[in-house]
């Protein structure tokens, strides 16, 4: 969840409501965003796999072969 996230800022005000730490918030915090890095990896891995993604179009632009 990037730092610029509205809903951040709700998570925050929240978990203090529940008395935690400064301290035990940026712990919390982190680890969100490493279930919200990982959950976005598996989307798009799941998406490859049912075939809703286009590899090779993605696979085109990194390269600088897509046609503008």
């Amino acid at each position: 969840m990037p730092d610029s996230d509205p809903r951040q800022q709700d998570l925050i005000t929240w978990l203090q409501e529940q008395g935690h730490t400064d301290v035990q918030i940026e712990r919390i915090l982190a680890k969100v965003a490493e279930y919200d890095k990982q959950t976005l990896h598996e989307s798009i891995f799941d998406s490859i796999n049912r075939g809703d993604f286009n590899l090779s179009t993605i696979i085109k632009e990194a390269l600088g072969e897509a046609s503008p």
